[in-house]
């Protein structure tokens, strides 16, 4: 019991301490927004930045929300297909990070040295194999609950 309600305060702490590092980037990102938009020799590729930004902090609050509902907030034990569904859900919320992260490092790339292409490609790839993987889940997970 003692370990439970530990654990629960470290995953409780951990939580609210990504939560607030997120609120204060997608602040500080929608500060940048507003400082570029109101500079004159407006620069579409300082706003990519700040797109980085705010997608990378908005996953941290997924994952943050992720981690309070399923470790704290869990009252009893789940069916197999709430885990399924929820699994699936967490999944899915690191693999539109990766592909919009992917995305803006591509462009930024892109405009500044396209030797060094490699990297974005690899999340690329990496995305499309999790989304594979996540698949492949999804149907053999379905096949089992037919049987």
């Amino acid at each position: 019991r003692i370990v439970r309600i530990l654990s629960n305060f470290a995953y409780t702490v951990g939580c609210v301490s990504l939560y607030l590092i997120s609120m204060w980037i997608i602040i500080v990102a929608i500060i940048g927004i507003i400082v570029e938009i109101q500079n004159t020799p407006f620069i579409i590729y300082k706003l990519l930045d700040e797109v980085a930004l705010l997608v990378f902090s908005i996953a941290v609050i997924d994952v943050s929300k992720y981690l309070m509902t399923e470790e704290v907030l869990r009252e009893h034990d789940r069916s197999p297909r709430d885990a399924r569904r929820v699994f699936t859900k967490f999944v899915i919320i690191i693999i539109t990070a990766l592909c919009l992260e992917g995305l803006v490092i591509t462009i930024e790339t892109a405009k500044t040295d396209i030797t060094k292409l490699l990297y974005p490609i690899l999340i690329f790839v990496i995305a499309t194999f999790m989304m594979i993987g996540l698949v492949l889940y999804q149907k053999l997970n379905a096949s089992s609950e037919k049987n």
